[in-house]
């Protein structure tokens, strides 16, 4: 006891934000709660009037995130039809998938080859100094995080009027979360240069040997496809065996559903740039060193990878993510620079979004 009002003395700044955090998700717990029991108190005094029971949603309600297989198969033959030069295009876009698969089939089998003779990768493209950070470090980080989303959610509300643009929802899911981004780097750059007295190369940010960072980038992102596509298979059966449908993600909607074009364009460079650049920031070149200091390599690289796929994924997409995870924080060890995870970010997250703009295509 007396350890822990040590520690909160001496960090009462954080004391006091842990707090407000803790007080504003219980009022939108309570303010969630409330409607619910008001709705159920409803139904006891009124009888509902029943409602026309349908086989089908309405027409044009549908989305093809709904259907299932034969529907898809479906609608792609509609499409040959319709739009040709779309067909085709798909077309070629699976093609190149599969392709991309046999590649890094026959990276994995030149890497096991590389293991059973004993030859290991030595790929370091960047000197660091050992990190002076620690876990405690990366806990006042993400309270900062956490809190400064807060405030500026509340803000905005004052400045609706001001900014008509802020009425767009998906506009302002994906504008405050690039704000938040924004400041986390500032907050880690601070904690990083100003109170430990460290360089940004020592959080891998480095412009050394950039075209052999790609390189490595891609050799290691084929690699991971033949695992991506074995785990997502394993995992698409085992949802069909429980028939269970995952929600789709937030920023997905975004992508299916919004309808003004400047909000795509922004909502498409977020998530395939400013995303996953402050996203390696964070996880691999704060986090990662900070673990992996005291815990070591192999449980760095999986308890960040962990961490990593549970904010960013349902119980459905935790393993894909947990092996992107993995080897993201791989070839940040492996090279001792940024360049690496960043670019097989970007690459991961541009072939998520094509694919999503390919299902909007359908839809």
């Amino acid at each position: 006891m007396k350890s822990l009002i040590s520690i909160l003395s001496r960090n009462k700044i954080y004391a006091a934000l842990t707090l407000f955090i803790i007080l504003v998700n219980i009022a939108v717990f309570v303010e969630k709660k409330v409607p619910e029991r008001d709705a159920s108190t409803q139904a006891v005094t009124e009888v509902p009037e029943q409602p026309e029971v349908r086989d089908e949603a309405p027409e044009g309600k549908r989305s093809i995130l709904d259907e299932d297989a034969e529907e898809r198969k479906n609608r792609i033959a509609e499409l040959a039809q319709k739009n040709p030069r779309l067909y085709l295009f798909i077309g070629l876009f699976n093609l190149l998938i599969l392709f991309l698969i046999f590649a890094g089939f026959f990276v994995d089998v030149y890497l096991v080859g590389r293991v059973f003779n004993k030859r290991p990768l030595e790929i370091e493209l960047n000197s660091q100094s050992p990190p002076r950070w620690g876990i405690p470090d990366v806990i006042r980080v993400v309270i900062i995080f956490l809190s400064f989303g807060y405030f500026f959610v509340i803000a905005q509300a004052f400045f609706l009027k001001l900014f008509p643009i802020l009425n767009n929802d998906n506009f302002r899911m994906v504008f405050s979360t690039s704000v938040m981004n924004a400041v986390a780097i500032s907050v880690i750059c601070y904690f990083v240069i100003i109170k430990h007295g460290q360089e940004l190369k020592d959080i891998g940010i480095t412009a050394r040997r950039v075209p052999a960072g790609m390189f490595y980038a891609v050799a290691g992102y084929l690699a991971l496809l033949p695992v991506l596509l074995v785990v997502m298979v394993a995992t698409y059966y085992v949802t069909e065996l429980l028939k269970y449908k995952p929600p789709v993600q937030p920023i997905v909607e975004v992508f299916m559903e919004e309808k003004e074009t400047g909000v795509l364009w922004f909502s498409t460079i977020f998530a395939a740039v400013f995303g996953p650049v402050a996203e390696e920031i964070f996880f691999r070149g704060f986090m990662y060193p900070a673990i992996r200091k005291k815990l070591g390599v192999f449980l760095g690289i999986l308890i960040t990878a962990a961490v990593f796929s549970l904010l960013h994924a349902h119980i459905v997409g935790f393993l894909p993510i947990l092996a992107l995870g993995a080897l993201l924080a791989y070839l940040y060890e492996k090279t001792g620079s940024l360049v690496a995870p960043i670019t097989v970010h970007i690459i991961h997250n541009l072939g998520m979004v094509m694919l999503v703009f390919i299902m909007r295509s359908l839809n």
